[in-house]
C-alpha cells in the first residue's frame, strides 16, 4: 500500500515494516492504488478495499467512530505527545490497526528559525499533521504556537499562501522594500502552494512533483542552505544597489566637470574604465575565496559560509 507513495511517512512505514521482518506475499495483488491528497492512500488488496491514512480520512469514512474507547484514548495520547497518528482500515471491516510516527527535528532547524525571526522575517508552519505533532515541532524549533496551522489539506495550504500574498506589501522597487512570500516544502501536498508563492523552494530529498513546481531546489534537505540562499540573495541586491549608486555618482561628476570645462577626453575615458573596474571589483566580493578582494562585507560573507558550511555550488 505505502511502497508506491512518495510521501516521507510512507517510506518510514515501509522501512519500519522491513525492520520488523514483515515481507509482502508474492501472491498479494494490489490494484487501483490511489493517493488521497492530504488524507492517505487507498487500493484494492486481494479484492478488499483498503485504506491507510490519517484521522481526517477515517472521520470521512465514518470508521473512526467504530474504534473502542481505549483505542481512541491511545490515539489521542500519541497525538498529544507529538506523534502523527495513522490508521489502517478495510471497507467491510473497519479500522484494523493504527500506528504512530514522530517527526525528527533537524538539528539546524531551531537556529534557522531563530535567525529568520531575528532578521524580522515572519515565519509560519503549515502542516497536514495533527495539532499535537504540529505544536510539539513548533516548541522544539522555537516557533510561537500562533504561527502554526495544522491539519491542512493541500487546498487549505494553497488558500493560506494566497491569503498571505494578499496581506503582504506588494509594491516596491530596487530602492524600497517589497514583501515577498517564500514557501518551503518537500511533499506532493505542498506542490500547489509552491506554485503560487513568490518563491517556491523544494527540498532535494522530497517528491519529484514538489521539485517540478518550485522555483528553487536545494540539493539536499539541509535547512542551512535555505538560510544561506536568503542571505546571499540579500547581499546580491545590496551589491547591485551599491554599483548603481556609484556609477550614477561618477557620471554626474564627469558631466559637471565637462560643463565646467575641466574634463578632457582622456579623463572621460579613464573615468569610464575606472568605474567599470571598481564596479567589477565590488561585485567580486560575492565570489567564494579569500577576504583580500574587498572590505568588511567580504569578511561577513565568509562568516556566513563558515557558519552554514555550504557553498554556492551546492545550490540549484
Amino acid at each position: 500500500m505505502e511502497a508506491p507513495s512518495s510521501h516521507p511517512l510512507a517510506a518510514t512505514l515501509v522501512l519500519a515494516a522491513k525492520a520488523e521482518g514483515i515481507e509482502r506475499s508474492i501472491n498479494t495483488k494490489v490494484l487501483n492504488h490511489t493517493i488521497l491528497h492530504g488524507e492517505g492512500v487507498t487500493a484494492i488488496v486481494d479484492g478488499e478495499e483498503v485504506y491507510v491514512g490519517n484521522m481526517r480520512l477515517f472521520d470521512r469514512l465514518l470508521m473512526y467512530e467504530g474504534l473502542s474507547v481505549d483505542d481512541k484514548a491511545r490515539a489521542n495520547q500519541w497525538n498529544e505527545e507529538g506523534g502523527t497518528v495513522g490508521f489502517i482500515g478495510v471497507k467491510a471491516v473497519g479500522i484494523v490497526g493504527m500506528f504512530c510516527v514522530a517527526d525528527g527535528i533537524r538539528p539546524e532547524a531551531r537556529n534557522v528559525v531563530t535567525s529568520l525571526v531575528n532578521d524580522e522575517v515572519k515565519v509560519m508552519m503549515l502542516t497536514g499533521d495533527g495539532d499535537g505533532a504540529a505544536k510539539a515541532v513548533a516548541r522544539a524549533v522555537g516557533l510561537p504556537l500562533e504561527c502554526v496551522q495544522s491539519r491542512l489539506t493541500p487546498d487549505a495550504k494553497l488558500h493560506c499562501v494566497a491569503s498571505e500574498l494578499g496581506l503582504s506589501k506588494r509594491t516596491g522597487g530596487l530602492w524600497s522594500k517589497k514583501e515577498l512570500l517564500l514557501f518551503v516544502g518537500d511533499g506532493v501536498n505542498d506542490a500547489p502552494a509552491l506554485s503560487v508563492a513568490d518563491i517556491g523552494v523544494a527540498m532535494g530529498e522530497g517528491a519529484a512533483l514538489a521539485m517540478e513546481m518550485s522555483d528553487v531546489t536545494l540539493m539536499d534537505s539541509k535547512l542551512d542552505k535555505l538560510l544561506f540562499s536568503i542571505k546571499i540573495g540579500t547581499k546580491v541586491i545590496m551589491t547591485v544597489q551599491e554599483n548603481i549608486a556609484f556609477s550614477v555618482a561618477a557620471k554626474l561628476v564627469v558631466i559637471a566637470l565637462t560643463f565646467g570645462g575641466k574634463m578632457t577626453l582622456l579623463g572621460a575615458i579613464a573615468s569610464d574604465v575606472g568605474v567599470m573596474l571598481l564596479v567589477s571589483i565590488n561585485g567580486m566580493k560575492l565570489l567564494p575565496g579569500g577576504p583580500r578582494l574587498c572590505c568588511g562585507k567580504r569578511r561577513q560573507y565568509v562568516q556566513v559560509l563558515d557558519q552554514h558550511k555550504t557553498s554556492a555550488g551546492e545550490l540549484v
